[in-house]
């Protein structure tokens, strides 16, 4: 911090994280939820977003076993449905090439996405 010893920079910190305004387990699983809810992507990518704001590799692992407790099929599901209604009634294995290459994108196993793509249709 600018203008103050090191000393005086710690305890600051110190002070802030014993009143749970500095909390790393809460910035990131907020922020993680908010991101999957409102953009849904798999745990590779997301894993790479924590990654990038600073969240260490332990807690990462601890968030994300947390945000896919039912695993990453039903957030895929999701990011798969808005897709095909943003694509619209274009030939079938254009829709799927984009939505796999989307889903790709968003990072989601290759397996799930497979899963996905070639399940029969439901009704």
């Amino acid at each position: 911090m600018r203008g103050f010893s090191h000393v005086e920079s710690g305890a600051a910190i110190e002070r802030l994280k014993e009143k749970g305004y500095l909390n790393d387990r809460r910035f990131a699983t907020t922020w993680a939820r908010g991101r999957v809810q409102t953009r849904p992507m798999g745990p590779h990518r997301l894993s790479k977003e924590l990654e990038t704001r600073g969240v260490q590799a332990s807690l990462m692992r601890e968030v994300l076993e947390e945000i896919y407790e039912e695993g990453e099929e039903p957030v895929a599901r999701r990011a798969m449905a808005s897709k095909l209604s943003a694509l619209g009634r274009r030939s079938a294995p254009s829709r799927t090439a984009q939505v796999a290459r989307f889903l790709h994108r968003r990072g989601f196993s290759a397996e799930i996405i497979w899963r996905l793509l070639h399940e029969k249709p439901q009704g």
